[in-house]
């Protein structure tokens, strides 16, 4: 289950300001228990859930560093192919960002 929410809405069911959450997302932000806690319970993950994903896409992203240049483009394009096509012909995710979704 995918839950669209932007930014503002997710910081405030966490009870945190939207510019920590951007903080949050690129790292800059250290996160304490009770708010990753709420983070899970938000997007009903559980802790197993949420570090068992994180170690798949540090695999995935180890597996691409080993990759030539041209490769690793070529990898991107397939993602951004594959993408398109779930969003579909009518939805985008162009312009996240701030207010964006998470």
């Amino acid at each position: 289950m995918q839950r669209k929410l932007t930014q503002v809405e997710l910081a405030e069911r966490i009870g945190i300001h939207q510019s920590d959450l951007s903080r949050m997302e690129q790292g800059e932000y250290k996160v304490g228990l009770d708010t990753l806690l709420k983070v899970l319970q938000t997007f009903d993950l559980s802790m197993g859930d949420f570090f068992e994903e994180g170690s798949r896409a540090q695999s995935v992203f180890d597996k691409l560093k080993t990759l030539s240049p041209a490769a690793q483009k070529e990898v991107e394009s397939f993602i951004e192919f594959k993408r398109a096509q779930e969003l579909g012909p009518w939805e985008s995710d162009e312009g996240e960002g701030e207010g964006g979704d998470v």
